[in-house]
C-alpha cells in the first residue's frame, strides 16, 4: 500500500528534487589527503519512506568501506528520529577517477544527506566551499577519530573551516605549518547532533587554533651511547655511520648490546626541522601511530623489525588500501633488523630498490603510492647458528657457519658499508661506570660533519657521503696525494671489488668530515679500512 502524501507535503518534497547540494570531504591515499567534492540531489519522491541505506546510491569510485557508511549513518540518524527517509537520493564522490578508502567520508554524508532530505537548510551557494568535513560515525551517533587526520587537514583550501573529529583537533592544528592556511580553522565536534545543530544555526563550535596547543613525543628518547660498556669499535663504527648516513652491520653473540647500540644510534643523529616533524607526524598519523590526540613526532624514529615479518609488513602495500611499511615509519630513522640473517630472502630483496632511491612505490590495478623510505639501516646477525663462533661456546661446523653467512645476499651486503664486531666483554668492562651526556657531545659532532657535507654538496642534490652516485666518488671525496696513495695499497693489498672501492672512499670520507679535514688523508683511509675492508675479510664475505 503506497504511502499518501498531502498536497502541501508533496509539493515540499517535489521542491527539493529542484535543489543540488555540495560539501567538502576528504580520504587519506598513500599518505596524501585528497579533497572529494560531496555532490547530492534528491531524484524521486518515495511512495513509502525508506531507510537511508535503502534510498541512497553512491557513485564516484566508493569502496566497499564507503559504502558501509550508508548503515552507520542510518544507526545515527535513526538514534536522532530520522529513521527514513522520503526521497531516494543520488550521492557523487568527485573526482570520480579516484578511489576512495575509509570512513573520513561518513560525517559530510551524513550532513549532505540530510540537506537533500530538506531535515537541514541548504547553504548559501557562495558558502558551499567554505567548510571541509571529515570524521568516522558510529550507530549511536559519535563522531570517532580517523587516522591521516593530518594529511586531510593538509588538503583543505585556504580559509576552509574543517569541521573534524573530537580528538583529531589537536593533531589538525599542524595546518599552522602550511604557508598560506593561517585563516581555516579548526572545529571538533563529538557528536553528529553538534554538527547538525551548527548547520541549523543553533549551536557555534569553538576554533580550536585559538588555544594554546602543547603536543607530546611518539617516540620515545634513545638511550644514551654512555650507557654501552665496551664496545668502543662499534660505538665508533655507530658515530661515523650517522655522519655519514651509512648502512651499518654488526656482528657477534647474543647479549652483547647490538639491539641497545642501534637504539642509541638514533640519539645522536641530526635533530629533526619542523619540516621534517610534521612529515613524519603525517606518517605517523597515516599508519594510526598516534595513540593520543596532541602527540607528534619530534625525534628520529627507531623500528626494530623482526625477522618473522612480511614483505608487505617490511616496505608497505596492501590489496584494497595501500599501508606504509616500516621502512617509511623509519623515514629520517634508523630501521633495525636483528638476526638479519633469519630474514627470508625474498624479504631482504625487496630492500634493495628503497636502499638506493630513499623512497618505495607501490603499484596495484587501481592506484600507485609512493611513500619515502631515506633510513639508516642498522643490521645485526650472530656469526654462525649458535652465535658464538671464536669462542669455547661454539660447535658449529665450519661448514655451516659458511652457509650461514652465505644467507645474506650480495646486493644487500653491498648497500651495507660498515661491518663491526662485537666481542664478549671483559670481566674489566663488565663493571666499568656508565657515563651520562654522551650522545649529545656525539651528536654535535655528526651534525658539524654533515654540515660540512650540506656545504660540499649544494645544489646536486646529494644528501651525504652514502648518497655519492658511483661515477662521482673520487671527484666528491677529494683526496690528498698521501691519502690517495694509501686508498690505492689498501685496494690492491686486499683485491676488493668496484663497488667495495667505492664504499671505503665514501666512508673515508665522512672519517674526515668527523676530523673537519677538508682533504682525505692516509689516516682517514685507514681507519676507513677497519670498518669496511676489515669486516669483508674477518667473515668471509
Amino acid at each position: 500500500m503506497s504511502y499518501v502524501w498531502s498536497p502541501e507535503d508533496m509539493a515540499r518534497l517535489e521542491r527539493l528534487l529542484q535543489r543540488d547540494h555540495t560539501l567538502y570531504g576528504a580520504v587519506l591515499i598513500g599518505l596524501e589527503g585528497h579533497l572529494i567534492e560531496v555532490q547530492a540531489r534528491a531524484m524521486e519522491v518515495l511512495d513509502e519512506p525508506e531507510s537511508w541505506a535503502l534510498a541512497t546510491k553512491i557513485s564516484g569510485m566508493a569502496t566497499g568501506s564507503v559504502r558501509e557508511a550508508l548503515d552507520r549513518i542510518s544507526g545515527a540518524l535513526s538514534k536522532l528520529g530520522w529513521a527514513k527517509t522520503h526521497v531516494r537520493i543520488l550521492v557523487n564522490l568527485g573526482p570520480a577517477d579516484l578511489p576512495k578508502w575509509g570512513t573520513s567520508l561518513d560525517l559530510p554524508l551524513a550532513i549532505i544527506l540530510l540537506q537533500a532530505a530538506g531535515e537541514l537548510p541548504d547553504l548559501p551557494e557562495h558558502q558551499e566551499a567554505d567548510f571541509l568535513l571529515f570524521g568516522e560515525l558510529g550507530i549511536h551517533g559519535e563522531v570517532r577519530r580517523v587516522r591521516g587526520a593530518l594529511s586531510l587537514a593538509f588538503c583543505a583550501r585556504p580559509g576552509q573551516k574543517l569541521i573534524v573529529p573530537l580528538g583529531n583537533e589537536k593533531e589538525c592544528a599542524l595546518i599552522r605549518a602550511k604557508p598560506g592556511h593561517e585563516g581555516c580553522g579548526i572545529y571538533p565536534v563529538g557528536l553528529l547532533e553538534e554538527a547538525i545543530e551548527f548547520f541549523k544555526g543553533k549551536r557555534t563550535l569553538e576554533n580550536a587554533l585559538k588555544q594554546s596547543i602543547q603536543f607530546s613525543p611518539v617516540v620515545a628518547r634513545s638511550p644514551d651511547l654512555g650507557v654501552i660498556r665496551g664496545q668502543e669499535e662499534a660505538k665508533e663504527a655507530a658515530v661515523i655511520a650517522a655522519a655519514g648516513g651509512h648502512n651499518l652491520l654488526l656482528i657477534g653473540p647474543p647479549g652483547e648490546g647490538k639491539t641497545l647500540l642501534a637504539n642509541a644510534m638514533a640519539g645522536i643523529l641530526p635533530r629533526l626541522t619542523d619540516a621534517e616533524k610534521v612529515l613524519l607526524t603525517k606518517i605517523y598519523s597515516a599508519c594510526g601511530e598516534l595513540g593520543n590526540d596532541g602527540q607528534a613526532v619530534t625525534r628520529r624514529p627507531f623500528r626494530a623489525v623482526h625477522h618473522t615479518a612480511s614483505t608487505q609488513g617490511l616496505i608497505g602495500g596492501g590489496s584494497k588500501e595501500p599501508r606504509p611499511g616500516e621502512i617509511t615509519l623509519a623515514h629520517l630513522g634508523v630501521l633495525f633488523l636483528d638476526e638479519l640473517a633469519e630474514f627470508r630472502g625474498s624479504t631482504l630483496d625487496a630492500l634493495r630498490q628503497p636502499l638506493e632511491a630513499g623512497e618505495i612505490t607501490i603499484s596495484r590495478v587501481q592506484w600507485s603510492v609512493t611513500y619515502p623510505c631515506q633510513f639508516t639501516l642498522v643490521a645485526a646477525m650472530n656469526p654462525c647458528p649458535c652465535g658464538y663462533y671464536g669462542t669455547e661456546k661454539c660447535h658449529c661446523r665450519i661448514t655451516e657457519v659458511k652457509r650461514y653467512q652465505k644467507r645474506i645476499s650480495g646486493p644487500i651486503l653491498d648497500r651495507i658499508d660498515l661491518q663491526v664486531t662485537m666481542k664478549p666483554l671483559s670481566l674489566e668492562e663488565r663493571f666499568t661506570p656508565t657515563q651520562q651526556e654522551v650522545s649529545p657531545r656525539l651528536r654535535a659532532l655528526v651534525e658539524r660533519a654533515r654540515e660540512r657535507q650540506a656545504r660540499r654538496f649544494a645544489g646536486t642534490g646529494i644528501l651525504f657521503n652514502a648518497a655519492i652516485p658511483a661515477g662521482q666518488v673520487m671527484e666528491c671525496c677529494q683526496f690528498s696525494s698521501e691519502g690517495l696513495e694509501a686508498y690505492k695499497q689498501v685496494v690492491a693489498s686486499n683485491n676488493i671489488s668496484t663497488r667495495s672501492m667505492d664504499r671505503l672512499a665514501k666512508v673515508a670520507r665522512t672519517v674526515a668530515d668527523l676530523s673537519e679535514s677538508d682533504r682525505v688523508e692516509a689516516r682517514h683511509v685507514l681507519k676507513a679500512a677497519r670498518y669496511v675492508i676489515g669486516g669483508l675479510l674477518r667473515h668471509g664475505f
